[in-house]
């Protein structure tokens, strides 16, 4: 029988998915592409947004248009808080939410007349302790930590989610051991909030620079009260860590910060950038922002843009704000118009991408040679990132996939730059 998986949503899905196709295939099952006809579709869905339920929906529905007699198997954040509006469509046979997800998902393929579960509550879980054996990138995502405590007027992930757990550090090391053997060489740890790892999270970094064959450590999304001075100073003495960061911003107004319920102010937050800049000669930041939270007035508006010219990200996942159900912003005043959260949103991008131009134009003067670690290669060229995450391209006659190789950077076009 063969099987595929539709996967939305952020990098902590996908590596579930990644573990349920392995599971399954280990188990004699085949895996294709979702556009084919399967005997089996999974959808592990995203709940986010708007956007994100529209596109889990839409592919509930376009499963069966595939193949009618398949079996259909919902999972994931949408199903987790909306049992019910999946079950309305009529298309899945079994339902399960992100408790056990892996497991759960496992077991209503192999039961030939599964019943459909709701999982509506997250009593009694623990974290559910798989690893992945078969990697199939060189950068590779290691899941480390699940749920979330935090109570963001805007997020319904601590309801998706569930409450903090974490991968006991003995499975982490023994996964990016694995891994290793296998060829990856830089790992990317990531979670929901992996700030709140239960199992000391520096110590954990210390070890795993320890482990031959990984040449690069990476940190998911990090929340900016988690980078305190003594941090940042234990971070630089990870060796193998890259010199870049994702940080959870969502807004430069302290004030729109305080309406959204994060645990900072815009001061604190500059500070926490400043620490890490004092630490990473060669850093690059990334972030989210939100734009439009309800009340977001057009000074508040203007804070954050002023905060991005002040802080240079080398690139800024922008948001127009989504409301979601049962969370405190969905009930508050003065929602801000989607025509003018576009506009917004259009206005920061078009600002983002000056910043990431002039950013890229100064990486050509930086460094005169550059390691880049190549994961594509295609018509003579091969492609890569930086360890600082720039993408690289260099024209070579042989294939450099796999390897870390150090470049001269040449120019910049399309936002990647062209090395020899």
């Amino acid at each position: 029988m063969n099987f595929s998986i539709y996967t939305l949503g952020c990098r902590v899905n996908q590596y579930e998915s990644r573990v349920i196709a392995q599971e399954l295939c280990e188990k004699g099952f085949s895996e294709s592409s979702f556009n084919e006809k399967c005997d089996i579709y999974i959808i592990n869905t995203c709940a986010v947004t708007q956007e994100s339920v529209r596109k889990s929906r839409q592919m509930i529905r376009r499963a069966k248009k595939h193949n009618p007699s398949s079996k259909v198997i919902v999972t994931g954040c949408f199903s987790q808080i909306s049992p019910d509006k999946v079950e309305e469509l009529g298309n899945a046979d079994y339902i399960t939410g992100n408790n056990q997800k892996i497991s759960s998902v496992i077991s209503s393929i192999l039961n030939e007349n599964p019943k459909k579960l709701l999982w509506d509550d997250f009593e009694n879980t623990e974290y559910e302790n798989y690893i992945l054996k078969a990697p199939t990138r060189y950068r590779e995502y290691i899941k480390i930590q699940d749920g979330c405590r935090g109570k963001c007027a805007y997020c319904v992930i601590p309801r998706a989610r569930g409450p903090i757990r974490s991968k006991p550090r003995e499975s982490v090391i023994e996964e990016v051991k694995l891994l290793a053997s296998k060829g990856v060489k830089e790992l990317i740890l990531t979670g929901i909030e992996i700030a709140s790892y239960e199992y000391d999270l520096p110590s954990l970094l210390t070890e795993l620079n320890t482990i031959k064959g990984i040449e690069r450590i990476s940190l998911g999304s990090l929340e900016p009260t988690l980078i305190t001075e003594a941090f940042a100073k234990t971070l630089a003495n990870v060796t193998k860590l890259t010199p870049h960061f994702h940080i959870s911003v969502q807004s430069g107004s302290t004030t729109v910060l305080n309406r959204m319920r994060r645990k900072y102010n815009v001061q604190r937050l500059e500070k926490s950038l400043e620490y890490l800049r004092n630490e990473f000669p060669y850093l690059q930041l990334t972030c989210d922002i939100i734009v439009g939270f309800p009340g977001e007035t057009k000074e508040e508006f203007e804070e954050t843009k002023a905060f991005l010219q002040r802080n240079r990200f080398l690139h800024a996942h922008i948001f127009p704000y989504s409301v979601r159900p049962e969370t405190a912003a969905a009930d508050m005043p003065d929602q801000i118009p989607e025509k003018i959260k576009a506009q917004r949103a259009a206005e920061l991008d078009s600002l983002q991408k000056e910043i990431k131009a002039e950013i890229l134009s100064k990486e050509l003067s930086k460094r005169a040679l550059v390691p880049v670690l190549f994961e594509a290669f295609e018509n003579g060229i091969a492609q890569g990132h930086s360890d600082n995450y720039i993408e690289y391209l260099v024209h070579s006659e042989r294939d450099l996939t796999g390897k870390i190789v150090k470049v001269r950077p040449i120019s910049v076009e399309n936002e990647v730059i062209t090395a020899e």
